[in-house]
């Protein structure tokens, strides 16, 4: 090695050793900050969760108490002890008790506040509603509020764990009909002066929702982060088990096994009082801690988003890697000046590289026929390409530090300025227009990006691609397929006359309910497509059996419903901007897996082809026939909701509901033509 490399080396070493070091230490300092951030989410979680656990708590003691001042009220008890004693109802004091009764447990229900208060309660959702207030023995519910679930097995069994016990008990959340939660409070009523705690005559059994009781103590609107939240969850042997709502991921009651990897709140639950840092329900890495909320099997879960929690060292750590390659910048300065004659050969063959790409660039702009230029800061012309001179007929030489109006007309000129990136933003605007110059209308595909180099001080470079003729053709072609089908729906009303104007008013209904529910415009089209071509396989189906207006034979059934077998047979080598000849395979497809072809259910079913089967069956019972006519609209509307959840989506009807009150139009359906 030659003397004059040898300074050369042992710089470049020395410059290896400081930047190894640097980082080494970079990185034990955000170590560390984070360890400090970790441990004092430690503390503020614990509190958040005491807090919370304290809340639910105090709750629970106070529907206790309300519970046990009804159970020990003299007239319960002695209504209790004459019962036991085989007086009947026909006896003028114990009807005279039963009254009395009936107005306590009311007014007790009305004064706690917790449950449904018979005047909110519309007639058509009285089945839904299952809470309240009941005096219980061994032989069933002998009193109760309106809405109480009488017949609720788990009513019986908390009677029956009452007993074992001798005194009050709070049992935890459990499922009273299809994802519905409730919780069970059961105190015992004892007879008039009892002498043992054993000598039980019946019980004041409380069936609480905690939707808007329970579960709002965990809402904390008032805090500042965005991803803490609070969970109550319970364990069994081998799994837990979610009993209340989630932000985000599956519903309440979602069981989750306990492995190894389980999520953080089966490994916080586990762990009362404990702090973990792991995956959560969603999958996302979260920080928890777990209280047990006392007389139940219930445990508070509180937990935050690592990332949110962390985001301060995060920010720590983006500071000091600055500062660390901002003096990394400055060492390496002072490196190079010992190679900067060398340097200086590379600089000037990069020079020359940068040059040539420029020319090449250049060639490249001029010889494409897509419309160039470039605005400055202050909507200047800076640069046009010469395929936009040429339209024009402008000196490209010229044009630099002209308006943009200069070129286009004042319309023009404003629609493309409105279309820029904000000052600092990246992104690229992509926009079509409709343009008109000199009396032609052309379309255009314009992309704006903003150039932020400093030497171009926010410039703005637009590319406009010409796309008219692409724009023509495409109109053919949608006119094409709209006549093509209008064709097809004809031939669909000629083959079938007793189904005259279905598919068009399948089309009609669906596409509005797709609106109400906000789908997308090209879900919506897709939708629209698949409506109107549901019921091409009709072709293939004899007219005799699509016109028998006696009820079809088994045999006549079976081959009505090949309809749907021919419609995707005939629509298979068809492209479509979506999946439609799914929509119409599935739209003879039940939420609770009893239609066909496939028996699917759930969310197996494309939502569209939920909106397809509601649309369908709406427009068949509202719809005249020659030997029938059509069923009124809230008729058909009644049918649908009696079968919402178990054929029909509840949300899909709801907004059919939503819909039907502004088209008055459709009454004119139900009227043979």
């Amino acid at each position: 090695m030659s003397s004059t490399n040898r300074p050369a080396l042992f710089a470049f070493i020395l410059l290896l050793i400081f930047i190894s070091g640097s980082i080494w230490l970079v990185f034990q300092y955000v170590s560390s900050e984070k360890q400090r951030d970790i441990e004092s989410w430690q503390a503020r979680l614990g509190i958040m969760a005491e807090s919370q656990q304290h809340a639910i708590e105090s709750w629970l003691g106070q529907q206790v108490d309300n519970i046990n001042e009804l159970a020990a009220n003299p007239l319960l008890q002695l209504y209790a002890s004459e019962l036991s004693a085989a007086e009947t109802s026909q006896n003028e004091t114990v009807r005279g008790q039963l009254h009395h009764l009936k107005n306590l447990i009311n007014a007790t229900a009305d004064n706690a506040d917790i449950f449904t208060p018979v005047k909110a309660i519309n007639n058509n959702i009285d089945n839904r509603v299952n809470d309240g207030l009941a005096i219980v023995n061994a032989d069933g519910v002998l009193l109760a509020t309106r809405y109480f679930p009488v017949n609720d097995a788990a009513v019986s069994e908390a009677f029956k764990r009452m007993l074992k016990k001798h005194n009050t008990f709070v049992s935890t959340i459990y499922k009273a009909g299809e994802k519905q939660a409730r919780l069970i409070i059961v105190a015992p009523v004892r007879s008039v002066q009892a002498l043992s705690p054993d000598d039980i005559r019946a019980a004041v059994v409380a069936v609480i929702n905690p939707e808007n009781s329970l579960y709002q103590l965990l809402l904390k609107d008032w805090l500042t982060t965005k991803t803490e939240e609070s969970l109550l969850v319970s364990l069994d042997k081998n799994s837990i088990n979610y009993l209340s709502p989630l932000k985000q991921g599956p519903g309440i009651f979602h069981k989750q096994a306990i492995t190894q990897t389980s999520s953080a709140e089966a490994a916080a639950a586990e762990n009362i009082g404990g702090f973990v840092m792991q995956p959560d329900y969603r999958g996302v890495p979260v920080l928890a801690t777990a209280r047990a909320i006392h007389n139940t099997s219930m445990i508070l879960v509180q937990k935050i988003d690592v990332a949110e929690a962390l985001a301060e060292s995060k920010a720590h750590q983006g500071f000091i890697l600055t500062v660390f390659l901002l003096v990394v910048f400055i060492v390496a300065l002072s490196f190079v000046a010992i190679w900067r004659h060398a340097t200086s050969l590379r600089l000037q063959k990069a020079k020359r590289r940068l040059e040539a790409r420029a020319a090449l660039l250049n060639a490249v702009g001029d010889s494409i026929n897509d419309h160039i230029f470039l605005l400055d800061h202050i909507d200047r012309l800076v640069f046009i390409n010469n395929a936009l001179a040429r339209t024009f007929a402008i000196d490209n030489v010229d044009i630099r530090g002209k308006a943009l109006n200069h070129l286009f007309n004042t319309e023009i000129t404003t629609r493309l300025l409105a279309i820029k990136p904000e000052n600092g933003q990246q992104e690229v605007r992509n926009r079509e227009m409709r343009l008109e110059f000199n009396g032609r209308r052309r379309d255009y595909h314009v992309s704006v990006v903003a150039l932020n180099h400093p030497d171009y001080k926010q410039s703005h470079l637009y590319v406009m691609h010409d796309i008219t003729e692409l724009k023509d053709a495409q109109g053919r072609h949608n006119r094409l397929m709209d006549g093509i089908i209008a064709t097809l729906v004809q031939l669909i009303d000629r083959h079938d006359p007793y189904c005259t104007h279905h598919s068009e008013r399948t089309r009609e209904v669906a596409v509005a309910i797709a609106r109400a529910m906000d789908l997308p415009q090209a879900r919506i089209d897709a939708l629209s497509m698949a409506a109107q071509l549901a019921n091409i396989g009709k072709l293939f189906i004899p007219a005799e059996t699509l016109t028998n207006a006696e009820a079809l034979t088994d045999e006549e059934a079976l081959t009505l419903r090949k309809n749907i077998d021919y419609s995707v047979e005939i629509l298979k080598d068809l492209e479509f901007d979506g999946p439609v000849i799914d929509f119409v395979r599935q739209k003879n497809e039940f939420l609770d897996g009893s239609g066909y072809p496939e028996g699917l259910s759930g969310d197996a079913i494309y939502l569209e082809s939920r909106i397809l089967s509601v649309a369908n069956a709406f427009v068949a019972m509202t719809s005249s026939r020659a030997y029938r006519s059509g069923m009124p609209v809230n008729e058909a509307l009644d049918v649908l909701l009696s079968e919402a959840g178990s054929r029909y989506d509840r949300h899909v009807i709801a907004a059919l509901f939503h819909v039907a009150e502004n088209h008055s139009d459709w009454v004119s359906w139900q009227q043979v033509k």
